[in-house]
């Protein structure tokens, strides 16, 4: 009860202050082929208080809004013109996309994974998380910023799905990117002893809240 008392002081120290900022520098094309076109985003994450801030975020693997909860990854969502494109994978990571010369090679692969995660037990596999979330414990000084540069893959397909829900990225229209981070600290700490978390949060001011970029023009034309 103490480290939770503790911890919500921290965070409404700054009072109705936004802590944080999130922007979109520049959004340019990288290259373009017929089946792809690679963007290049830059953007910068400011802390806008006089103290130094912490908070538990993965800047480089940007993923899009419907992913899924409880992940510190920054996401990405599109618009054509004012509407919300909320369809899943029409941007992917460069670093997240893997080639395979064929079916064989791709279940290889599965298999790998399968095989990987079977011979772990539960508390092998529980450590190899909390590794990650502690990974990415980003600490930043009063008003300092920081610069990130993320790759973004778009295949070129138009037509996506979502559920019943069907989209059409049209030609002739403008689209946007803005990006989003949700700050969360007890959801990613929840496999942690009493002990594991008081040593993570020992003299650190973590921030929490849902934090939004500025729109970017982004060519997804022809």
């Amino acid at each position: 009860m103490k480290l939770i008392i503790c911890l919500f002081f921290a965070i409404t120290v700054f009072g109705q202050e936004k802590p944080i900022e999130i922007k979109i520098d520049s959004l340019s094309v990288l290259n373009s082929s017929e089946s792809e076109r690679k963007f290049v985003l830059h953007f910068h994450l400011t802390n806008l208080t006089n103290k130094p801030i912490s908070f538990i975020l993965n800047p480089k693997d940007l993923i899009p809004i419907g992913a899924g909860s409880l992940r510190p990854n920054v996401y990405y969502k599109l618009y054509e013109n004012d509407t919300a494109i909320e369809a899943n994978g029409i941007l992917n990571g460069d670093s997240s996309i893997r080639y395979f010369k064929s079916e064989a090679e791709y279940t290889r692969y599965i298999d790998s994974v399968d095989t990987y995660i079977k011979s772990r037990t539960p508390e092998q596999l529980s450590q190899i998380k909390k590794e990650g979330f502690l990974e990415h414990i980003q600490n930043m000084e009063a008003n300092q910023t920081k610069h990130f540069r993320s790759i973004l893959v778009w295949d070129k397909r138009r037509y996506h799905r979502n559920d019943a829900i069907e989209y059409y990225i049209e030609e002739k229209e403008k689209h946007f990117i803005e990006l989003h981070i949700n700050l969360m600290t007890e959801e990613l700490l929840s496999d942690f002893t009493a002990a594991e978390k008081k040593d993570v949060l020992s003299n650190k001011i973590f921030i929490k809240g849902w934090f939004t970029s500025n729109k970017m023009e982004i060519d997804l034309g022809e």
